[in-house]
């Protein structure tokens, strides 16, 4: 195997192992108590959510942060259950990266907004799972005990 496709396996192999350890951890669906609004999830993405996050069911078209549809429809093909997205996009609420705010949503909005995404995100054909694009390869710089 090359160097560029070692790394874009060792990428794949530990993308699958953060989906199956927030599967392990979420397995058991939401941390909320009350069960998931899926119309008021609609609506807080659409408020909160959409203007950085493309979701066609939602009607959203944001260019900032991960289109919803593209980055689910793949692990929806291979059978994850909602539940496990759900739990998942919960957490990545709670622990969100730049530019996103962490806990932008809480409580009940968040376990509606996750339900919400998990019900509906990469089930419309408006777009295909694009395969992996090759990395191009860069040098390794000399090491000190060769200049």
């Amino acid at each position: 195997m090359t160097t560029p496709a070692r790394r874009r396996a060792g990428r794949l192999a530990a993308l699958i192992a953060i989906g199956v350890a927030s599967a392990g951890l979420t397995a058991c669906g939401s941390s909320g108590g009350t069960a998931p609004d899926l119309a008021a999830g609609k609506t807080t993405f659409i408020s909160n959510c959409g203007s950085c996050h493309t979701l066609a069911d939602a009607g959203t078209k944001g260019q900032i942060g991960p289109n919803m549809d593209d980055s689910w429809r793949a692990s929806r093909q291979v059978g994850i259950r909602d539940s496990q997205f759900q739990g998942t996009i919960e957490r990545w609420i709670r622990m969100a990266q730049k530019p996103m705010p962490r806990n932008l949503i809480k409580g009940q909005d968040a376990t509606n907004v996750a339900a919400y995404i998990a019900s509906v995100a990469g089930t419309s054909q408006d777009s295909g799972v694009f395969p992996a694009q090759s990395t191009p390869e860069v040098p390794n710089p000399p090491r000190q005990d060769q200049e």
